[in-house]
């Protein structure tokens, strides 16, 4: 409803960014919530769709992180589940609070990034493709 309401005036300024936020759990069906799941995988999909509905003027990408430190998702995870998440990713470390917002002024400054999701996980094996 968001995106719908402010396509006008983005389309006007021929310079619009929609950077929207789902989750690893919308790619890959490991999350204990089927409907948060099948949620976040329809932001995938309505972010890709926006993107070619809104192309030229509008450009719409995606970010959909892992566990992300500091959140109170992340504060309610058990702390084993926390450490088995953070031994499993390649850097050893999992998103920061920071890692996302980095990424989102990039999206918003790529003039020629429409349709992408990026996964910010840490370099967890399963999230690389």
């Amino acid at each position: 409803m968001l995106a719908r309401a402010c396509t006008p005036h983005l389309r006007a300024h021929r310079a619009g960014r929609i950077v929207n936020i789902a989750s690893l759990g919308g790619l890959y069906p490991a999350s204990s919530s089927i409907a948060y799941s099948a949620s976040k995988a329809g932001l995938i999909h309505l972010t890709r769709c926006l993107a070619v509905a809104l192309a030229p003027d509008v450009t719409v990408n995606c970010i959909a992180p892992g566990l992300v430190e500091g959140t109170r998702m992340a504060q309610r995870i058990p702390e084993e589940v926390v450490e088995m998440a953070r031994s499993q990713v390649v850097l050893g470390r999992v998103a920061s609070i920071e890692d996302i917002a980095v990424q989102v002024v990039m999206f918003c400054r790529a003039e020629s990034i429409t349709g992408q999701v990026l996964v910010i996980d840490g370099g967890l094996p399963r999230g690389m493709h």
